[in-house]
């Protein structure tokens, strides 16, 4: 074996171990782990979403493109004589690019014009005060080809969802 095979060997074998120790053992930071751990417990993470004004369709994670929203299971809950809600997002921050599609995709905002439930950096007011079952009989002015490519994208039948007066 030649010489610089061998340095190089010793070099990924003492940089393996030296990152290995670090991420273990803390060494080689500027900060102690108490007082990362001090630091990071003060931080406050923004309210994503407004769980009592998200309809539960799963529109936000379909339309995620790093997955970093996942839906979670809840207790059901009928909005209307034809839809139930039984899951809600749960959003990943470290996984988020804040590309915002989860919001601009959500149906209470791109197609019944209310606040949306879900945003990446802060949702805003803790309490709004929306009528899910009333907030399905809006009327729905979209053409039907945005309606076609905004329900594809959702993954849902958007017209179970909305009364169409025709």
């Amino acid at each position: 074996m030649d010489q610089s095979l061998k340095n190089l060997a010793k070099l990924v074998i003492l940089g393996a171990y030296k990152n290995i120790e670090r991420i273990l053992l803390g060494t080689g930071t500027y900060t102690s782990r108490e007082m990362r751990e001090e630091i990071l417990s003060g931080v406050k993470l923004p309210k994503t979403i407004l769980e009592d004004l998200c309809i539960g369709c799963g529109g936000c994670a379909n339309a995620c493109p790093t997955g970093c929203i996942q839906m979670e299971k809840i207790e059901p809950v009928k909005l209307t004589e034809n839809y139930v809600k039984d899951s809600i997002p749960v959003m990943d921050l470290t996984k988020c690019i804040y590309c915002l599609y989860c919001h601009d995709f959500c149906p209470v905002f791109s197609i019944f014009n209310e606040i949306s439930p879900i945003h990446p950096r802060d949702v805003g007011e803790e309490y709004v005060e929306i009528d899910l079952s009333k907030l399905f009989e809006k009327p729905v002015d979209i053409p039907e080809s945005q309606l076609k490519k905004i329900a594809s994208i959702l993954s849902i039948n958007l017209r179970k969802l909305m009364k169409r007066g025709k």
